[in-house]
């Protein structure tokens, strides 16, 4: 069964994880094996471009922003729910049943047929482990007691999700009848029990989902990677947010279009704080916030100049 700090604290970490130039190296290389060759040039320039504005926890002001960077980006603690889904992870990755994907958003730019297998699933549509603790810590920080996901896949991150929140109401919205089949199965052996999972298209089930939780905690869009999609379910969900809520968008430098879809996001009047965390986008609605904020984030052991001398004798 899943469990968070709450109940049960830290399990073994697998050498794998241990150190964040690791994690680094890791990451690097799976965006590099997303698309075409040009394709996968602008997205590692991309990244380039984020890591040279990136700052850390040093160069943080805000008592806010600083408390996320402490619980997200610098807490390398290892829970037991990471080793469990770790786990399940690691089978599916050798699992060559095939399946056919039914894919209503911009597709697969690694394996555009329709047909693939569950490691090719895993491989290349899960989130990486390190962006799945993001998120595990995201939601173990603000506690949200709604959670809405758009776009559940094999639930990899969803049950890191579930796992951060076990008291919340958590629906999940997939797409392909085979995908959700899998999904279910996945859940089932984790043993996640806080997850309800909806099939069908999102512009379907998006306002039956947002009826049924009334006011929004949280949310992680990751499905259908467009522009214009992606800002029609931001506002649907904007409708149900309150100042506390927190919204997480998947791959916002994936393409052209959906960075042009986070720039939107972040001028949004209503916007407050946003985190780029180059795989993810986080919005904060905080009032107490006049002026927006915006951030470029990254643990500060992925660019240790960045301590100032002063900071050295601070410590």
């Amino acid at each position: 069964m899943l469990c968070s700090r709450s109940v049960a604290d830290f399990g073994e970490r697998p050498y794998a994880f241990q150190d964040p130039i690791i994690q680094t190296f890791a990451l690097i290389c799976r965006l590099s094996q997303k698309g075409k060759i040009l394709q996968r040039l602008q997205l590692l320039f991309r990244f380039l471009k984020f890591y040279l504005l990136a700052k850390t926890r040093y160069n943080v002001h805000s008592p806010f922003v600083f408390n996320f960077t402490e619980a997200v980006l610098e807490d390398d603690r290892w829970y037991y729910a990471f080793s469990e889904v770790e786990g399940l992870r690691r089978f599916l990755r050798s699992d060559k049943t095939k399946i056919t994907v039914t894919d209503f958003g911009a597709g697969s730019q690694v394996t555009p047929g329709r047909e693939r297998s569950l490691g090719n699933l895993v491989r290349y549509s899960a989130n990486s482990p390190l962006g799945c603790q993001y998120l595990f810590k995201i939601v173990d920080q603000y506690k949200p007691a709604t959670m809405l996901e758009l776009g559940t896949s094999l639930a990899i991150s969803t049950a890191y999700q579930a796992a951060g929140s076990l008291n919340a109401r958590f629906i999940t919205i997939e797409g392909c009848p085979n995908v959700a089949m899998y999904a279910r199965k996945n859940l089932d052996i984790l043993k996640v029990k806080n997850v309800e999972l909806v099939l069908g298209q999102f512009d379907e089930r998006l306002p039956e989902a947002l009826r049924s939780l009334g006011s929004l905690d949280y949310v992680f869009v990751d499905g259908n990677h467009r522009n214009e999609p992606t800002l029609r379910y931001f506002e649907q969900c904007l409708a149900h947010a309150h100042e506390g809520s927190v919204f997480i968008f998947d791959d916002i430098h994936w393409s052209e279009g959906m960075e042009q879809a986070w720039a939107t996001i972040k001028a949004h009047p209503k916007v407050k704080i946003t985190i780029d965390l180059f795989f993810f986008g986080v919005v904060f609605f905080r009032k107490e916030n006049q002026v927006q904020e915006h951030y470029r984030l990254v643990p500060w052991l992925w660019k240790p100049w960045r301590i100032g001398f002063l900071d050295l004798f601070a410590k």
